[in-house]
């Protein structure tokens, strides 16, 4: 009886400890790439989602390839990060870094930025915009570029990374165009002059050649 009671006593305290411990979360991600297929990948307790607006669309995407809208020198881009716990607890603070590629410049928003109480559940989202560089300083051997612009998020050791892709095109110079004869009353006037140099030419050769 003694080792029966011992029995219960160690799977009741063994399903006591099962039920207070915390389980691991396991979230997914799943975003649509620019090749054309959808990618899910784990995160943890914390996820960053980064996308870019599509001018064609209307709508912010996870990434714009060659065949999408490609943005011109000059022109201005818009990116959305989406903030979410996926947890079962608040973070008290989250910290959020964007980086740029080289091809773009801020042009309005914050590239680092915190994020305060994040409860279970909560969704944060920002808007940074940035501009297109100007076409001088493009490669000189490239007129069409395609870039990544990753989005990180970090708080009580937890981590996740998002990108969004987007290409950039430098319009082609317009080739000037030939210049053609002048056309019209001017036409005839220059024949009417050249026919009229011929008739004197001759009628001069002719009277010169009698004489």
């Amino acid at each position: 009886m003694v080792a029966y009671k011992f029995t219960l006593t160690v799977i009741a305290l063994a399903l006591s400890a099962f039920l207070v411990i915390k389980p691991a979360l396991a979230a997914v991600r799943c975003e649509t790439q620019y090749g054309g297929g959808e990618v899910c990948v784990k995160t943890g307790e914390l996820q960053i989602n980064k996308m870019v607006w599509d001018p064609i669309q209307k709508k912010f995407v996870d990434n714009l390839g060659l065949n999408d809208h490609r943005f011109a020198p000059g022109e201005e881009v818009t990116f959305k990060l989406q903030i979410k716990n996926v947890g079962d607890a608040t973070f008290a603070k989250v910290n959020v870094a964007d980086t740029l590629p080289s091809m773009l410049t801020l042009a309005g928003g914050s590239l680092n930025f915190d994020i305060s109480d994040l409860t279970v559940g909560k969704t944060e989202e920002r808007e940074i915009k940035a501009k297109v560089v100007e076409d001088k300083q493009f490669p000189t051997n490239k007129n069409l570029i395609c870039v990544v612009n990753a989005a990180e998020v970090s708080g009580d050791n937890q981590k996740d990374k998002d990108t969004a892709q987007l290409c950039l095109e430098r319009k082609a110079a317009p080739v000037p165009a030939k210049k053609l004869p002048p056309t019209g009353n001017q036409s005839w006037i220059f024949v009417i002059a050249s026919a009229t140099v011929s008739l004197l030419t001759s009628f001069y050769l002719l009277k010169f050649k009698r004489a």
